[in-house]
């Protein structure tokens, strides 16, 4: 068997041609830009309503507490401590 040195397969100089000066690269078709807002991006922009909402729940139960008024009735807890646990 005999072997010999090393022997490229194929030569690199050929796969990547440079530009020449002066050349310029021939740019795509152009085209008009379109913008299209998914339905998940919708129903976040309607989550700023939502987000308005949840502050002034925050700032009701703020005063609320402040005021001493608050009150969490405790079988409402129980009762969903208990369906919390025991779901399936």
């Amino acid at each position: 068997m005999k072997i010999n040195g090393y022997q490229p397969v194929q030569s690199y100089t050929n796969n990547y041609q440079a530009a020449k000066p002066g050349e310029q690269q021939s740019s795509p078709a152009k085209t008009s830009d379109k913008v299209e807002i998914s339905n998940a991006a919708k129903r976040l922009q309607g989550s700023q309503r939502l987000e308005e909402a949840r502050q002034e729940k925050i700032e009701r139960i703020k005063s609320q507490i402040d005021a001493g008024t608050y009150h969490v009735s405790s079988t409402s807890i129980a009762e969903k401590m208990y369906n919390f646990w025991n779901r399936q």
